[in-house]
């Protein structure tokens, strides 16, 4: 069963390289969005703290500040005699809670509390979970096609990107690939064009226990537009369909992969590279000494 191709009209693609609070001390930034996962340096005896609390806050009134590097909590965490810790803040489902994250001055996201729940690794049953995959990629005359699967969930079908998680051992580069072979049912010709780094989102097992998932994506470039594939239906995949950059970004609908699928248009439409370099070190949220000190 496969989706009928779409085949509007497009540049042809250039070759690629390889490749809850309020504002506090003027600091607001109105207009950005927080990533779906935010990490917060404390130390193993607060963070216990907070489990038995269940809210992770801050004495004195001060804000609970999040970086979007995980490297760069970690050098905040490790600044402490006490044993560091990092905690991973699903900001996604704390906003749909009613918590209130703003981006300050100093480049950290901020927010008055968090509740424990919205603390992946303070949960219960946490684990992390590293999968792979990727998006094939065909030139044809007329622009580049990208190749999706259509996956049926409880309530509906989603148009997706074929992934999966790594077997013990595997790079990520080869899970991607073989993913994207068995998911879509077709032994394809695929050659990675583009490393697009990785996104990392919260998810709960259908037993409730929280992970943190990082997904590595790549672009594969592939020489044939196969038509007969037999998708994976034990695993709820229905169809298999190719579209033009455009479409692909609309029909992806999971929250996580829209930013990463505007790059994907901007890099399929216009020949641009791009960077999976990791986000650089974030300043100081406060010139006082020590507000930088785990919470």
């Amino acid at each position: 069963m496969t989706k009928p191709t779409h085949n509007h009209h497009q540049r042809r693609r250039p070759r690629r390289g390889h490749g809850g609070g309020g504002g506090y001390n003027g600091a607001r930034r109105r207009g950005a969005s927080p990533p779906d996962i935010l990490y917060h340096a404390t130390t193993r005896h607060r963070a216990g703290k907070a489990r038995v609390s269940g809210v992770l806050e801050v004495s004195g009134g001060r804000p609970v500040y999040l970086s979007r590097s995980e490297s760069q909590a970690w050098q905040v965490a490790h600044r402490n005699a006490e044993q560091p810790q990092v905690l991973y803040i699903d900001v996604a489902r704390a906003r749909r809670d009613g918590c209130h994250f703003e981006r300050n001055r100093h480049g950290l996201w901020q927010c008055r509390a968090v509740p424990v729940r919205h603390v992946l690794n303070l949960r219960q049953g946490f684990a992390e979970q590293i999968s792979a995959g990727g998006l094939p990629v065909y030139s044809s005359d007329k622009g580049p096609l990208i190749a999706l699967i259509r996956v049926k969930r409880p309530h509906s079908s989603t148009w997706e990107i074929a992934k999966g998680k790594l077997e013990p051992g595997e790079p990520p580069h080869t899970a991607a690939m073989r993913e994207v072979r068995e998911e879509m049912g077709y032994p394809l010709e695929l050659a990675i064009s583009e490393d697009l780094g990785a996104v990392r989102f919260g998810f709960y097992t259908p037993d409730g226990e929280p992970r943190l998932k990082t997904l590595h994506l790549y672009l594969m470039d592939t020489p044939h537009q196969i038509v007969d594939f037999e998708p994976a239906l034990l695993e709820g995949i229905q169809e298999v369909g190719w579209f033009t950059p455009r479409e692909a970004a609309r029909i992806v609908t999971h929250r996580s992969l829209k930013p990463l699928m505007r790059t994907v248009r901007r890099i399929l439409d216009t020949g641009q590279e791009h960077s999976t370099a990791e986000p650089g070190p974030e300043q100081s949220p406060s010139p006082s000494p020590g507000a930088e000190e785990p919470a």
